[in-house]
């Protein structure tokens, strides 16, 4: 009961920051986003394993480059942010530490340009429209909360089992079906055309970007990105299936002119 009353808790007051967060001007908006996510950032930089400063230069890496994207500097950002790192490791890699020196690098260089780019696409939607974000919210939602009750409740056939060991065909042919009504539903309430192969589109690739993400906590050998958020793990376990569906979303909807 206490456990069902935190995550409760932490769900509802998920959902009043990502509304006070679409509320804000533009500047603001992109900042707080980037704060938000440069501490998914820091959490993969510590599945990775690096050590010391290094998931927090990830952190302040992927801060960077979002800010960089926003400001439409992306190559001028990512070459300091490849500098400055490369400085960090030259002043502190020695002969005793030497063996770290692969996932040092990794935790600051990896989070930004796994996590930055694809992420950004969360900023664009949101210039489109707060309306196009919230669809996006609710529609991947629907779609996890249908892959894990059917999956729970019916799945025998494992889909990425290294991966995400309790993930099934059933749960996500599930997710594909809410998915695709919820797309239908959306597309006649904003009223644009093709709602439900944008919906079906979608929830695919946020249904391949979660079992991509949890590669990382298996490698690492946790259930959790981090405990940053009671009850729900941590932002990266929050956010891991908008890697891909946010882009897919993104273009689906600019393509199709909505």
């Amino acid at each position: 009961m206490k456990e069902f009353l935190t995550r409760t808790l932490s769900a509802l007051l998920l959902v009043a920051l990502i509304v006070g967060l679409t509320l804000l001007p533009p500047l603001p908006f992109i900042f707080s986003l980037a704060l938000i996510l440069s501490l998914a950032g820091w959490e993969m930089g510590k599945l990775l394993g690096g050590r010391g400063l290094f998931p927090w230069l990830g952190a302040f890496n992927l801060f960077a480059l979002i800010l960089g994207l926003f400001f439409h500097s992306p190559l001028e950002t990512s070459t300091c942010i490849v500098a400055l790192t490369g400085f960090m490791l030259l002043f502190t890699t020695r002969r005793e530490n030497l063996g770290q020196f692969s996932s040092n690098i990794s935790s600051a260089l990896l989070p930004p340009f796994f996590l930055a780019f694809p992420l950004f696409h969360l900023y664009l939607i949101w210039e489109r429209g707060i309306s196009f974000l919230y669809f996006l919210i609710i529609l991947i939602s629907i779609a996890d909360t249908a892959a894990y009750i059917f999956g729970s409740r019916f799945g025998k056939h494992k889909i990425f089992p290294t991966a995400s060991p309790k993930k099934s065909w059933e749960g996500f042919l599930a997710a594909l079906v809410f998915a695709e009504i919820t797309g239908i539903a959306g597309g006649i309430i904003l009223k644009f055309p093709h709602g439900w192969l944008v919906g079906l589109l979608t929830a695919l690739a946020g249904q391949l970007s979660d079992p991509m993400e949890s590669l990382f906590k298996r490698a690492a050998g946790v259930k959790d990105s981090s405990h940053l958020i009671p009850g729900h793990g941590g932002i990266l376990d929050r956010i891991d299936s908008y890697i891909l569906a946010a882009p897919v979303f993104y273009y689906f909807i600019h393509w199709l002119s909505l």
